[in-house]
């Protein structure tokens, strides 16, 4: 049996300004055909309001909760075209989940079957929070939250956040700032910044608190930019990024 690992990716790192879906796709498209020689790969994707809102033509990020699940349930048709057509040749598979769902041994084992079921055929998982139930990652994670529990739930050996920084970053903001390859939850969250993104409601303080579940599950964390090809491998083998431990 390979081992387990979920990548996930941001709407700030999908979607450039006025909503337009960026090479980000294609770049983590190509990430989990190569990682799925070897892992059973699960996508967790941001990126429905995001859609909603073009396929909308609105000009600024409505701020009710309501509105925005309406976009969400609007918006992620569109994704996952998206992701359909990045992938290519490789089929994927929705799931939307909530946190509730992933608290519950009925639902997890339910899951579990699902996911072998499509690996076994070569489908790719990705999964999206519910929206249009519940509001707990519009309103604050952008599915990072939702990220770590998936890979505690699945029993994955690693967890990749992709964003749109390099990892962690000592004196960030100076001409002197470095990239941390591995630090401690405690020291990551004295250097943690906020970068700030009109499209996420995620940043690095959701990554943390993702970063501390999942590591409380014995998975693996890293930290990085999605900005290039083959940027979840080059994660995983110390490269770029940051890796969190305990």
């Amino acid at each position: 049996m390979k081992e387990r690992i979920v990548i996930k990716v941001g709407t700030s790192t999908l979607l450039e300004g006025h909503e337009r879906p960026s090479r980000t796709f294609e770049r983590v498209a190509q990430s989990v055909e190569a990682l799925s020689r070897d892992y059973d790969v699960i996508l967790v994707t941001s990126g429905a309001i995001g859609f909603g809102v073009r396929q909308l033509g609105l000009t600024t990020r409505p701020q009710e909760v309501a509105t925005l699940q309406a976009l969400a349930s609007l918006g992620q048709v569109g994704l996952m075209e998206k992701w359909n057509q990045a992938m290519g040749d490789r089929p994927v598979g929705q799931v939307l989940l909530t946190a509730r769902e992933l608290s519950q041994p009925e639902s997890v084992a339910t899951l579990h079957a699902t996911f072998q079921a499509l690996w076994q055929q070569g489908i790719v998982p990705i999964v999206n929070e519910n929206d249009a139930i519940t509001s707990d990652e519009i309103t604050f994670g952008d599915n990072d939250k939702l990220a770590a529990l998936v890979a505690g739930a699945c029993g994955a050996s690693a967890l990749v956040l992709l964003t749109d920084q390099d990892g962690l970053q000592q004196d960030f903001g100076t001409p002197h700032q470095t990239r941390l390859e591995c630090v401690s939850l405690a020291d990551a969250r004295m250097h943690a910044k906020e970068g700030g993104s009109e499209h996420s409601r995620g940043g690095i303080k959701s990554k943390l608190l993702a970063a501390s579940i999942a590591l409380e599950q014995g998975c693996d964390v890293y930290i990085g930019h999605a900005a290039t090809a083959g940027a979840a491998e080059a994660m995983l083998a110390g490269k770029t990024g940051t890796k969190i431990i305990q």
